[in-house]
């Protein structure tokens, strides 16, 4: 068997025992559901649920615990609230396995995968929600989310706490159409500094605050702005930060003492599926990939222009109910998947701020609220992964 392979309880296995195995390791499963994250693991609940435990969907993730940690990013300004599970018993309770490994390529013609140390395993139905690839928002920056600049986030943030920084840019760059990061990092860093020490702004390459959410949404997000006295400065996007100045193009240089940037999402460019110019796969309103008559996407791997944890879930629920359908086990329906509702909480550092817009007509229906408009009221709305979380030891 291949090196590093785990597999348990896949549907269809090849028998010979690993010892005996010559080639590559083979296998065969209905649902094959690859990722580690959210909305992989939201998908496998929904399967469950949406099938009656008549599946048995083998998941492949590149490791064999998944931690939940929504708000790891923000190095100690809110508490750490990180659950971990083991993804081998968590597959197990949905009646399906885990192979332990990355996906390195698909097969589309074959319905088959083949990963990243060789094994090949077959499938009806192939899920892809592993996730998008972070890369660097701005040169010279740190990049919130990435974990490589964790550590160096967490020492600004205790220099921030201390009083030893005067000037902090938080930037948007192009292309990040979920801009909400930045503003609850720039709000939970006012309220950590001590008063009259740290001048906060926020660059970004929006025409307004969270304009993709519309404007109901982008006046709240102002509003909290305004009242902390934090400047934003939209249309705009520097080129780098260097020599204690974030640089501009046209606006000339502005001197700072750090800049904490958000990360451009790219897609992985998967082998064998079609992609589009940024990496990331197409899909169409049921989550089928283009082209594709037994391959579907979840998540920020998907060509969906937001990249947001709400979103992946409902895509997820969506991806359930038409695998389900492909495999005859959900009747056949003429209407197509509700739009999309987006939740999100805003942490302000002095509570929460939750907000929830729904597409209408002409434009958004938003409602904000300093109590819950959803329950449980995780920082990830919506799904079954909170109850899953909280009904179960972590490990």
């Amino acid at each position: 068997m291949a090196r590093g392979l785990l597999v348990r309880s896949v549907e269809r296995m090849d028998r010979t025992p690993p010892s005996a195995t010559a080639g590559p390791a083979k296998a065969h499963t209905r649902v094959l559901v690859v990722g580690g994250g959210v909305a992989a693991l939201e998908t496998l609940l929904a399967l469950k649920e949406r099938t009656g435990g008549a599946l048995r969907p083998t998941l492949l993730a590149p490791h064999a615990r998944f931690r939940y940690r929504p708000l790891a990013a923000y190095a100690g300004l809110v508490p750490d609230m990180t659950q971990t599970v083991d993804l081998a018993r968590m597959a197990a309770e949905q009646g399906g396995g885990l192979v332990c490994d990355r996906l390195a390529a698909v097969d589309a013609d074959a319905h088959e995968v083949r990963t990243a140390h060789g094994a090949r395993i077959g499938y009806d139905a192939l899920v892809v929600a592993t996730g998008a690839v972070p890369q660097e928002g701005l040169s010279g920056a740190l990049t919130l989310g990435d974990p490589h600049d964790e550590p160096a986030l967490a020492r600004l943030v205790a220099r921030v706490r201390a009083g030893e920084v005067g000037r902090l840019a938080v930037v948007v760059p192009p292309g990040v159409l979920w801009s909400l990061p930045a503003y609850e990092l720039a709000l939970l860093l006012r309220h950590a500094a001590p008063a009259g020490t740290t001048r906060l702004a926020v660059v970004t390459a929006e025409e307004a605050p969270m304009v993709a959410a519309g404007a109901d949404f982008g006046a709240a997000v102002q509003g909290l702005l305004d009242r902390n006295d934090i400047e934003l400065q939209t249309s705009t996007w520097p080129d780098a930060v260097a020599d204690g100045h974030l640089w501009m193009p046209l606006q000339g240089a502005s001197p700072v003492d750090a800049a904490v940037a958000l990360a451009r999402p790219g897609g992985p460019s998967l082998p064998g599926l079609p992609c589009d110019e940024h990496g990331f796969l197409p899909v169409g309103p049921d989550g089928r990939v283009a082209e594709q008559t037994r391959v579907w996407a979840a998540g920020d791997v998907a060509a969906h222009p937001l990249k947001q944890g709400g979103l992946a879930v409902q895509q997820a629920d969506v991806v359930a109910d038409d695998v389900a359908r492909h495999l005859g086990l959900e009747p056949l329906t003429s209407e197509g998947p509700a739009p999309a509702v987006l939740r999100a909480a805003l942490l302000d550092g002095a509570g929460t701020l939750y907000l929830r817009s729904r597409p209408v007509v002409g434009g958004f229906d938003t409602e904000v609220s300093r109590e819950p408009l959803w329950w449980p009221p995780s920082k990830i709305a919506g799904g079954r992964l909170p109850s899953y979380l909280a009904e179960r030891e972590t490990v």
